[in-house]
């Protein structure tokens, strides 16, 4: 009991401290470390290395274009074989600088860097916000357990306060545990989260003629993503689309990323 008391008394010391230390120390750039003073969280060396994504950019999968385009305009590759989501918004380019903040999150417990995340994806949800929800690419419970949070449930959350929507973090369940993707093709990738997502029975109401938000971290090949959106407009969502920290440039004369470990 001891000690269990002493545990609670250091989350209550750590609660009241946190805010003196947030007040007294200044925010350091979440890409070097070095301290910024510009309000954007990114210091002025980091800041222009940074490829911020935003219009003309396709209609359907946020690739940037050259040059503008009509409203609405798609690139070839959605032109070809349409996707079956409803559109991608990233903030970010897919980079090492980029992905170093994602990892820093996901696995270094940098959980602060969610709420930078997503006022970082903010301007991209849609004027009409009417019968929209929000809901992350859920984790495994037995990774849940391990981490102790869903990095991607961090930034939903935090999507939804700033964008005054519904987060919907139940929804949507992972209920196998997929081995790591590491080195795998798209086609290898997808063949490995077949099936391993469905929507919470308690919940599926919800999703009836719902748009949703869909949130993740990072996007690469994309096969997460689409085994999420699969289930969800299988269970009545009419329209999804995907929200995302950074996502790969591959499909624009730009070399394709290196994917490691821990990239979707």
């Amino acid at each position: 009991m001891s000690a269990l008391s002493d545990k609670r008394a250091m989350r209550l010391v750590l609660k009241i401290a946190k805010p003196v230390f947030d007040y007294a120390l200044p925010e350091r750039c979440p890409s070097c470390g070095e301290i910024s003073t510009d309000g954007t969280n990114f210091c002025a060396k980091c800041w222009p290395h940074i490829r911020f994504l935003n219009p003309p950019w396709c209609d359907s999968c946020a690739l940037p274009f050259d040059y503008e385009q009509p409203a609405g305009a798609r690139c070839a590759a959605c032109l070809a074989d349409p996707p079956i989501h409803d559109g991608i918004r990233a903030a970010v380019a897919y980079d090492g600088t980029t992905r170093k903040i994602a990892l820093r999150l996901k696995y270094g417990g940098r959980i602060g860097l969610a709420k930078l995340i997503a006022r970082h994806l903010v301007r991209h949800l849609p004027a009409d916000r009417t019968g929209m929800i929000v809901v992350p690419v859920p984790l495994h419970w037995t990774r849940l357990w391990s981490r102790s949070f869903n990095q991607s449930a961090l930034i939903a959350q935090e999507l939804a306060r700033l964008g005054g929507l519904v987060y919907a973090p139940d929804v949507l369940l992972r209920i196998k545990r997929t081995p790591s993707l590491r080195g795998l093709s798209g086609k290898e990738r997808r063949k490995a989260v077949a099936r391993v997502f469905r929507i919470n029975p308690a919940k599926a109401h919800v999703l009836s003629g719902a748009r949703v938000i869909l949130v993740d971290d990072v996007l690469t090949t994309g096969a997460t993503s689409d085994g999420c959106i699969k289930t969800l407009k299988k269970s009545g969502a009419n329209w999804v689309q995907l929200f995302c920290w950074a996502r790969a440039l591959r499909d624009n004369g730009h070399t394709p990323p290196h994917f490691e470990a821990g990239d979707a």
